[in-house]
């Protein structure tokens, strides 16, 4: 067996893909060189300068050197070129088994050289298949990277050591460049919609069963699919460019549709202008508080708002309701499987997400981004003059609403609050926020994998959106807005009518017999949890009496116990709906627990303990929150649309086996 056959071998659970399409590739022009054990490659730089990838005189010395101080108990390990036999062997040998190896090569011949010359099986055998391998084949490797990120093996990079190799530097240097800056903000981005608080997770869930009475007596978005396909969309924000924009947008009413952040709703209407659509994201009760309590709802606008909103909102609105369905949410999506796909937009965590994602499925072109800033002004200002975040005279918004609105503007040291430089509309850089440049790397996303035939940003200011045109608003009023469009009046009288009571109560019916379904998944898993938290607590209290005991028993029982929380959590990740709700907890975990994966003592065997027993508590409490919510939500549901609550209502029967797990031996 050659080589390359050998180890691949050890690498097809994740590299698959990569095996067969090196098939093809030809590495004669890579030279490689032997020092000792070790093996090193010739290879050119952009100037055709040659040089060799690892040290032509000790690579093991210059591994050793490149690798002090890195964690080898961690669970994830970035590295960034594959030139040094000796940097790759010196990884995997220290570190532990389960922790997973990411290698980005852009060269892929020299990925396929590297496995001919190589030995790796020392190293992979019998081993847990943890190697990826991203090369230049793969077309836009931020994507895939984004996809393996967003997976459960995502979590074992929370917490991880990014290694670039020195021939990164020297050939590719700008790709290489580019791969950190996707990386940490894919990291950024998962552990972003990950959340961080099972109490904002509650209120969605919460307010989505308040609002099912509300989308099964609504229109459907379905029905919406490229109603205005080919018309124009002006995407309103509420950026401090806005204000220079406002007399032009009153001028294209009626001629392009108007869809407005939930911030920038009240700075139309100030100005006259009632917008088409307004689109509503945030959970929270200040929507409705600071957008929408005391606004007179204009008779052609129509609310397209996440079903998690507050329930205030839609109760307030006329008639001319869609609610939304977030594709990517998984509580969201499961609810518009469970009442018969009503309609669902995958979308980032800025209402402008939203904004971009309803003009996109309406089939508009060209969409225009105004006021769409997500920079600060010259003079500081971060948002319109109109808006509640600089507007002072509403009534409506009370002094610990200005505080908290105030609050959340100032810079300080909080991740998502300190100040970054973007690059800008007219070049150069400009000031910004974390948070911002967050909503910047979705909206880029979004625009990448939801494209239209033409994006354009007339915000005139602020930071640049790549993927997208700049023009001037002016511009684009001239060039685009001239034909009438249908209004919303016009645009619901031609929708099929709100189903009759015989199908909302079947379809009722349906979403509880999913839930009682899909919620005994979880009342299975949390029967295992309390399980494994018992043996867990015995194994503790034996450490506690018996610090000195017999060691060898210890780690015994210690294995067991760390195995089944493992198992555990991979069926908690692999539960859509307890991998939702539970993901701040077991994410959390992971921060604290990937650094000391490895069991090197009994102080660290304690620890790592301590860190799972309140894991386990708190997801067996989480559950009971859950369990609760529904039911209160269920039944208040039912009253609403005049049913009987004993005839629907939460009753989960267990979905999911208790594993065989791992008991302790009496000894």
């Amino acid at each position: 067996m050659t080589t390359y056959s050998s180890n691949i071998q050890f690498l097809t659970d994740y590299n698959q893909w990569l095996i067969d399409m090196m098939e093809h590739v030809d590495y004669g022009h890579i030279e490689a060189g032997y020092v000792g054990d070790e093996v090193v490659f010739k290879l050119a730089d952009e100037q055709g300068n040659e040089f060799y990838t690892a040290s032509a005189y000790n690579p093991q010395y210059e591994a050793e050197q490149f690798l002090d101080g890195v964690n080898f108990d961690n669970t994830g390990y970035i590295l960034m070129g594959m030139g040094s036999s000796a940097i790759v062997k010196k990884i995997l040998e220290n570190k532990t088994e389960a922790a997973w190896v990411l290698i980005i090569e852009k060269d892929t011949a020299l990925v396929k050289k590297f496995l001919e010359e190589v030995d790796l099986s020392p190293y992979l055998q019998g081993k847990l298949q943890r190697i990826i391998i991203l090369t230049e084949l793969m077309g836009d490797i931020s994507v895939v990277l984004n996809t393996y990120i967003s997976s459960m093996i995502g979590y074992y990079f929370l917490q991880t050591e990014v290694l670039r190799t020195f021939a990164s530097y020297r050939r590719d240097s700008q790709f290489y460049v580019e791969m950190t800056e996707s990386l940490i903000n894919h990291l950024r981005t998962h552990m972003t919609a990950m959340g961080n608080s099972l109490e904002d997770t509650l209120m969605g869930m919460t307010n989505e069963l308040k609002n099912v009475p509300i989308s099964l007596k609504s229109n459907r978005l379905t029905e919406l699919k490229d109603k205005y396909q080919g018309k124009p969309a002006i995407l309103v924000a509420s950026g401090p460019s806005l204000d220079k924009q406002i007399p032009l947008l009153k001028a294209v009413k009626g001629k392009a549709l108007i869809i407005c952040a939930e911030s920038a709703f009240r700075v139309l209407l100030k100005n006259d202008i009632s917008p088409d659509i307004v689109c509503i994201l945030e959970r929270g009760t200040n929507s409705y508080d600071l957008s929408v309590k005391g606004v007179e709802i204009p008779e052609d606008t129509a609310l397209m708002g996440l079903t998690l909103m507050d329930a205030r909102i839609p109760r307030h609105w006329n008639s001319f309701v869609v609610p939304v369905f977030k594709e990517n949410i998984v509580h969201s999506h499961q609810m518009n499987q469970a009442l018969g796909n009503l309609g669902a937009l995958y979308n980032g965590n800025s209402v402008a997400h939203l904004n971009y994602s309803l003009a996109q499925y309406l089939g508009c072109s060209p969409i225009v981004f105004i006021g769409q800033d997500l920079a600060y002004s010259d003079d500081g200002v971060t948002h319109s003059k109109h808006s509640f975040y600089v507007d002072e005279s509403d009534e409506d918004i009370s002094v610990a609403q200005r505080k908290q609105i105030q609050s959340s503007l100032q810079e300080d040291k909080d991740f998502f609050n300190r100040t970054v430089y973007l690059d800008g509309y007219y070049g150069g850089k400009v000031k910004s926020r974390e948070l911002w440049r967050q909503f910047l790397h979705w909206m880029e996303h979004l625009v990448r994998v939801m494209p239209a035939s033409l994006v354009i940003n007339a915000t005139e200011g602020g930071a640049d959106i790549p993927g997208t045109v700049k023009m001037p608003f002016a511009e684009v009023v001239e060039q685009y807005c001239n034909d009438p469009i249908v209004t919303i009046p016009e645009l619901f009288s031609q929708l099929s009518p709100i189903p009759a009571d015989d199908e909302i109560k079947e379809s009722f019916a349906g979403m509880v017999d999913f839930f009682n379904e899909h919620l005994g998944v979880m009342e299975g898993i949390i029967q295992f949890a309390d399980e494994v938290l018992d043996s867990l607590k015995q194994l503790q209290g034996e450490l506690a009496d018996n610090p000195d005991g017999n060691i060898q028993l210890l780690d015994m029982k210690a294995g067991r116990v760390l195995r089944n929380v493992e198992r555990l959590l991979k069926d908690i990740l692999g539960d859509p709906l307890s991998n939702f709700f539970f993901r701040p907890l077991v994410s959390n975990y992971h921060v604290k627990m990937n650094p000391i994966s490895r069991v090197s003592s009994i102080d660290r065997l304690q620890v790592i303990l301590k860190n799972q027993s309140f894991l386990l508590t708190r997801i067996i409490a989480g559950k009971k929150q859950v369990f609760e919510v529904y039911e209160k939500g269920i039944r208040e549901s039912a009253r609403e649309l005049g049913y009987d609550d004993d005839e629907f209502m939460l009753n989960t029967k267990t979905k999911w086996e208790i594993p065989d797990w791992e008991l302790e031996e009496e000894v």
